[in-house]
């Protein structure tokens, strides 16, 4: 509040709308702590695994329809099936350069195709194992979801021990929004680097600069974990009346992504947006 109050000086003519900013942010301070909790659960979950852990849970609790021939083939679930389930349930997929991901939970799929998000219900009805016959597993699955029959490619490099020495990936020719796209497991950065900060905006941000790397690094985990750069645009608008600043930033994907972010000068939170 503070750091507001100090602007406010630097800034005479907009003093008087500034001030009653203030008195309404005072007079609603309830509110505002509902919707920085409310930003905080949308926008910017808790760091790394963490972070994806909250999105995890958050999307668990919402209702999955199944039709009774997938609730069939759940109840029917093997070891192995359940094990292949959880093995691409931790990790993040990505594809198309960090833009898309894909999540798995234990009986739907979450498909990010920049920015919009679909949900799919699924259920295995079959696996066939098999390997190249030298450094890579390959196995068939037999997805059934609400848009059809699929067949997903997963395969996994391993070492002449057995145990895996590389990444794996998924692809198909029709389950994903990109035909035949695709997918590569993918480990999230976990600090992120913010990068091109000059005095001016590292003196308005003040300690809340740790807040930003800290919840930036969280969001792209979740929605860009290939992107180990964000770099600022040189470019910033206040609105005193609200007390927010926003800027852009441009993370360093394949294809580079610009990032909307609104820092809010009451409580030190940030929000993002692509």
């Amino acid at each position: 509040m503070d750091k507001f109050k100090n602007l406010i000086t630097q800034h005479k003519k907009a003093s008087l709308l500034a001030l009653f900013a203030i008195i309404v942010f005072t007079g609603f301070s309830i509110t505002s702590a509902i919707n920085v909790a409310h930003r905080r659960a949308v926008d910017s979950p808790t760091q790394g695994d963490e972070a994806i852990e909250d999105v995890e849970n958050n999307e668990q609790a919402i209702e999955v329809e199944l039709t009774d021939s997938q609730m069939k083939l759940i109840k029917e679930y093997d070891d192995k099936t359940k094990k292949l389930i959880e093995t691409m349930s931790s990790s993040i997929w990505s594809s198309n350069g960090g833009k898309n991901t894909l999540r798995f939970y234990d009986s739907y799929y979450v498909e990010n195709i920049d920015g919009v998000e679909e949900k799919h219900p699924y259920a295995i009805a079959r696996i066939d194992y098999g390997t190249n016959g030298s450094d890579t597993e390959i196995d068939t699955i037999v997805f059934e979801t609400d848009t059809g029959s699929h067949i997903v490619t997963y395969a996994l490099s391993i070492a002449e021990d057995g145990n895996s020495i590389g990444g794996s990936t998924l692809s198909s020719s029709s389950m994903f929004y990109s035909k035949n796209s695709l997918y590569e497991c993918i480990d999230p950065v976990k600090n992120i680097t913010v990068k091109g900060l000059n005095s001016e905006m590292t003196e308005l941000l003040g300690s809340d600069i740790e807040t930003l790397t800290k919840e930036l690094s969280s969001w792209c985990a979740v929605n860009y974990p290939t992107a180990t750069e964000a770099t600022w645009d040189k470019a910033v608008i206040i609105d005193y009346d609200e007390g927010v600043l926003s800027t852009n930033f441009m993370l360093n994907t394949e294809s580079p992504v610009p990032l909307a972010v609104n820092y809010y000068f009451s409580d030190g939170t940030f929000t993002f947006n692509r």
